[in-house]
């Protein structure tokens, strides 16, 4: 259970900083398009492409003086907000041409307003079914570094930490193995089934699709 919480911690937040920044990125991108589109494209595109799994390891192995739980979750949050903003960003483009959002615009409405009032509540279905879909990967990539030995350390526990220590007492007791495996098992499995019932109820095209 200590493990759980150490975990689901690390996820959410990380998740929370990449929903967060994507969201706005993704917005800015989409409605102002120009010199701001392809400034953020491009640097979605970078970091979309870096080897983040390495620079992760490097960095966990580096600062080893840092507190362990706010460097996972800042560095995992580093890399995962392109994937929001793509999705943000179309969302965007289609929305920013509707009647409704013409219609603030001719009103005399300024862009903050129209970007939370009119575009931001079209984009929050989809970005809530993704964030679900989002919480899995974050949780398997804290329980990797931690079995890897750079996130997590004793005596704080991590499910990734017990997984490592339990495989030399795996032929004495496999249950020791066992349990913090179907822990992590189970709540991946569970959030992943949560972000594709959102999917459907929130996006019916995409079920469809």
């Amino acid at each position: 259970m200590h493990g759980a919480q150490v975990s689901l911690l690390i996820a959410l937040t990380a998740t929370a900083i990449v929903v967060v920044a994507g969201t706005a990125a993704g917005i800015a991108a989409g409605y102002f398009g120009g010199r701001t589109d392809a400034v953020l494209s491009r640097l979605m595109d970078l970091t979309m492409s870096f080897p983040s799994l390495i620079f992760m390891i490097a960095m966990m192995s580096v600062a080893k003086d840092v507190n362990r739980v706010l460097l996972m979750t800042a560095v995992i949050g580093l890399f995962g907000w392109p994937g929001v903003a793509r999705v943000v960003r179309g969302q965007t483009l289609s929305l920013k041409h509707r009647e409704y959002v013409d219609a603030a615009r001719v009103g005399g409405s300024g862009p903050w307003r129209i970007l939370t009032r009119d575009v931001l509540p079209g984009v929050a279905g989809p970005v809530i079914a993704y964030t679900t879909l989002i919480v899995p990967g974050m949780i398997a990539t804290e329980a990797a570094l931690s079995y890897l030995g750079v996130g997590v350390r004793p005596p704080t526990p991590s499910w990734g930490q017990m997984i490592a220590e339990s495989v030399a007492f795996y032929d004495t007791d496999p249950m020791y193995f066992v349990i913090p495996s179907t822990c992590l098992f189970l709540t991946v499995l569970a959030f992943t089934l949560l972000g594709d019932a959102l999917r459907d109820v929130l996006d019916p095209r995409s079920g469809r699709a």
